[in-house]
């Protein structure tokens, strides 16, 4: 990969033989390092020289000097084609993420499957993948029969629960379990009810869709204040004992299940025995799962597919990759589970949330607090529900949770998580406004044409480095799936950046050639800045 050394005359860039091995992903052949080095005789203009440093144990490093003048002109001529460049193979990519449950809350592990997996189609997409959001809803399992008994013992009305239905039917649900523990009688209703479904036979079924759509509907709200969408909403319902029966039946044709003493079918994942089919013959999770991975390769004819779910759940897709392999499936192989560790301590400052919305809208109101405290808010915040503090609040969140490495579990705290002077969300929109006001209002034009004559101070240099970087960073980031890679590239362009700003005053400068260069440097900046955070998943604000 490439690394810019910018304390040097000229940008020397340094490539790891092994990373670029890993990236070219050739265990056969490896690169020959002498092939580099002729580049030094190639008729290529920008590059110097080419060097190879060792450094022990067997760390090889090519370093490629290259002009700086030639380098500056090209990464700001090109900055639009750098930013759009495509992979020269585009592969179909399905992005199962989010997936809450019906009745149980939009918990923090769904935010985390939300923001990274958003993130994940965000980059795939723009790197020209074709990519299918899918969000798997579970509507399935003995919660249903729980959730009916309770709207039933709590009398709501369709009315009520369409006007809040993640409230009300998580509270039905833990209403009908809290009463379980004193009349088993409910117990054994919510498993009839369960099994009813299962067979076809329930005879609510349209009042249950009604309560689907409802929470649909809650939640494409809720999906729009994170500036998420999907192409599709699958339901775990889709993949009942009716419609995998043809699944059930090939993994037994194929010896992949067995019949246990007790009735279960289960299949055999290295040392471990889990069960496929419970002993009454209804599904598991897992089993709607292989039925899933097979009818979305039949819809989609998908190259790869991630599941973006926690570390909690890695027993059950090294289950769910080993069975598909095992029956021997042309597209076995193609599947990811993208793992992200817990967020510890996330409430409101009222004390515990239950609801994602609690948490989004205090970080809304915490940032119109700051809004108004602040001497350079920009904008009329007067109504508390102006758009901008929602952003605002919004990234903070984001950007707290993108910037960790996604195994690591964290703890959430909101002085961090909102704070303006330091590395947050609030920067990069900050900084983005800042040059979308400097074009606004500096007086200058941007130059249509690249003199770096008038960008050689070191703060220019530096900024022209940094945008040099972004293909590496998108390119790391896709390889690693953390977005923390293009997090921590935003994070120094902004501080390069600002450091630029102080130095290269556009407005009081005499010379007029030299204002338009530095507006054009600037402008190559926010267009980048702005590219980088529509693919974390922000909404790029112009004024705040």
């Amino acid at each position: 990969m490439l690394e810019l050394d910018k304390n040097r005359p000229d940008p020397e860039f340094y490539l790891n033989m092994r990373e670029l091995n890993d990236l070219c992903g050739n265990k056969e052949q490896k690169i020959d390092v002498n092939d580099l080095l002729k580049l030094d005789s190639d008729r290529c203009e920008i590059l110097q020289s080419v060097k190879l440093k060792v450094k022990p144990p067997n760390n090889e490093k090519v370093v490629f000097k290259v002009d700086k003048r030639r380098f500056m002109e090209e990464t700001l001529l090109r900055t639009n084609e750098i930013l759009s460049e495509k992979v020269e193979k585009a592969k179909t990519v399905i992005v199962e993420f989010s997936s809450p449950n019906i009745a149980k809350p939009f918990h923090v592990g769904h935010l985390r499957s939300t923001i990274i997996g958003n993130f994940l189609s965000n980059l795939n997409e723009h790197l020209g993948h074709r990519v299918h959001r899918l969000n798997y809803l579970g509507d399935w399992g003995t919660q249903f029969g729980y959730l009916n008994v309770g709207v039933d013992l709590k009398g709501f009305t369709e009315n009520e629960i369409q006007a809040k239905p993640i409230e009300k039917l998580y509270e039905a649900y833990v209403y009908a379990n809290q009463m379980s523990e004193k009349d088993p009688e409910i117990h054994k209703k919510a498993m009839e009810i369960f099994k009813n479904l299962e067979s076809g036979s329930y005879d609510k079924l349209e009042r249950w869709n009604s309560y689907k759509k409802f929470t649909v509907d809650e939640l494409t709200r809720l999906y729009e204040r994170l500036n998420v969408h999907f192409d599709e909403y699958h339901w775990e319902s889709m993949y009942g004992i009716n419609a995998v029966q043809n699944v059930v039946r090939q993994l037994s044709d194929t010896g992949v299940l067995s019949d246990s003493e007790d009735g279960r079918k289960i299949a055999k994942v290295g040392d471990r025995v889990v069960p496929v089919v419970k002993s009454d013959g209804t599904t598991l999770y897992l089993t709607r799962d292989i039925a899933a991975y097979i009818d979305r390769y039949e819809k989609f004819n998908f190259d790869e597919i991630y599941y973006i779910v926690d570390n909690g759940q890695n027993d059950h897709f090294t289950a769910l990759f080993n069975i598909i392999q095992q029956l021997k499936l042309p597209f076995a192989g193609r599947g990811t589970h993208i793992k992200f560790g817990r967020i510890n301590g996330m409430s409101t400052r009222k004390g515990s949330a239950i609801f994602l919305k609690d948490i989004l809208d205090e970080a809304r109101d915490i940032m119109y607090e700051k809004q108004v405290q602040s001497a350079t808010t920009k904008i009329d915040i007067s109504n508390t529900n102006e758009a901008s503090t929602d952003i605002l609040g919004t990234s903070a969140i984001i950007i707290n949770d993108l910037k960790q490495r996604r195994n690591n579990q964290y703890t959430f705290n909101w002085d961090n998580a909102l704070q303006t002077n330091g590395d947050s969300g609030i920067k990069l929109q900050y900084t983005h406004c800042r040059l979308c006001s400097l074009e606004e209002n500096s007086g200058a034009s941007i130059a249509n044409d690249v003199n770096v004559d008038f960008l050689q101070e070191p703060e220019a240099v530096s900024v022209v480095i940094e945008l040099g970087k972004f293909p590496e960073a998108i390119a790391r980031a896709h390889k690693t799936q953390e977005a923390c890679v293009i997090v921590n590239y935003l994070f120094s362009l902004c501080n390069t950046t600002s450091k630029a700003l102080k130095k290269l005053n556009i407005k009081q400068e005499p010379n007029e050639e030299r204002k338009s260069q530095r507006q054009l440097l600037f402008n190559r900046v926010k267009l980048t800045l702005n590219v980088g955070m529509r693919i974390l998943g922000l909404k790029p604000l112009t004024r705040m």
